[in-house]
Order: C-alpha cells, then structure tokens, then sequence
C-alpha cells in the first residue's frame, strides 16, 4: 500500500534512523517498507500487542536483526532517551489511550531525535478516497462490535492537536496524496466487493448486523460510481 504514496517514501529515506523503534508495528508492512529504503539504523526495536501479527511481521522481516517485543501495557523495558526516531504508522486510530502512549514515546526519545506520525485522514478527500473511509468505518466498526478498540479516521487537525497536547513540538508537517491514478478499476470493484460480503458474512449473528449491511451497501454503491483509493496521509515530525 505504501509505494502508492511516494513522497512518503522520499521522505523516510531522509531520515537519520539510529536506534530505531516501530511502536504499533502490526504484520510489518510500513517497517519493511522503511527499512528496504533507509539503512541508517544501528539497532530496531518494533512494538505491538497482538502474536498473530508479530509473527507475520517476523517471516516478513527475516533479514532484519530485530528485537520484536509483544506487550499491551507500558512502560516499555528501554532507559530513557533509548531511540534517535520512533515511528507510527496508521497507529493511533487503534491506540486507546493515547496520552498514555505519546508521553511514553517522549520519555524513549532522544534529544535531538524524532518520532515520525503517518495516518491517514478523513478531511478534504476525493470521492474515490471516500470510498475507502466509508470501508474503514465499517471495519472499525467491525472490531468495535467484536470488542476490539479501533476508532474511525481522523481529521488532519485532531490528529495535531494529539500530539500538542502531550507537549512535543511538530517539526514539519506535510499531506502526502496517494498517487494512485483514479478510476474505477473492475478487478478492484471485485476483490473490494467479495471482501466486503465475507466481512458482513461473519457478522450475520451480531447484534448490529442490518445496520452494517446498510454500510456495507453504501461502500459498494460508491466502489460502483467512483471506485477506491486509500486516502491521503498526514506526515508529521515531532520533536521534545
């Protein structure tokens, strides 16, 4: 999903990684994505709570030196000012206390280092990139149903004030567009389509169901219309 965005990924291979931390690294999608484009690091740490996911992030990332560290509560076990950058990618939309995990991440960092956020926003988005809100709103909703934390998409400037609150300094910002050429792709169409009916398939004993299936039938009458396209990112660098 990443190469579809490569400002991003011109952006990531100018930073200075050092002693490196991934917080919120899932299958390891954005850490293979960054480190197959940046070798500044000396040592990398990747954070998540979920085994499933850590265990695919491991055969994905097999060779890479890194030291995966399974756990949901903090502090993490790293002095002090351990890492030169941390990063977090599509993070925060799953992290229910946020405050909690900001000021952590601002306890491990070093002077002089950087955390760097990238998560995609809900402002300002083509009908295409709609498409793909109204699809992660339904998965969020989903997880939600299942007991699973995951908050919808946020606005640019929700996103922001998260950080600002926690008392660390936005370096730059930037809106980095998916350059993915628009359309609707009939192949796509298809693949979203079957995904979406397997999704509601395995929901049919909630007890929300007939309002997912309305959900589910907005996102495929938009795919049908406008097709899909992941939306835009918000890329900060954040410092102490």
């Amino acid at each position: 999903m990443y190469e579809e965005y490569p400002e991003l990924g011109r952006r990531l291979a100018a930073l200075k990684l050092g002693h490196y931390l991934e917080f919120g690294c899932g299958d390891g999608t954005f850490l293979k994505y960054i480190l197959n484009q940046n070798k500044s690091f000396q040592s990398i740490a990747a954070v998540d709570i979920n085994p499933g996911s850590v265990a695919l992030a491991r055969n994905k990332l097999d060779d890479y030196a890194i030291d995966f560290i399974i756990q949901e509560t903090l502090p993490l076990a790293f002095d002090k000012h351990h890492f030169s950058a941390i990063t977090l990618s599509n993070t925060l939309h799953h992290i229910r206390d946020k405050a909690a995990v900001l000021n952590e991440l601002k306890r491990l960092l070093k002077p002089g280092g950087q955390i760097i956020v990238t998560e995609m926003i809900s402002n300002e988005l083509s009908e295409a990139e709609l498409t793909y809100f109204k699809l992660h709103c339904l998965r969020a909703d989903i997880d939600r149903n299942n007991q699973i934390y995951h908050d919808a998409t946020y606005a640019s400037h929700e996103i922001e004030g998260m950080i600002k609150e926690t008392g660390l300094r936005i370096l730059s910002k930037a809106i980095i567009l998916n350059e993915k050429i628009g359309g609707v792709d009939e192949t796509e169409i298809q693949s979203v389509t079957a995904s979406l009916e397997e999704m509601i398939a395995n929901e049919s004993l909630s007890p929300g169901f007939e309002e997912l299936k309305q959900k589910a039938q907005s996102v495929k009458d938009s795919l049908l219309q406008f097709g899909i396209k992941r939306p835009r990112q918000i890329y900060l660098e954040v410092a102490l």
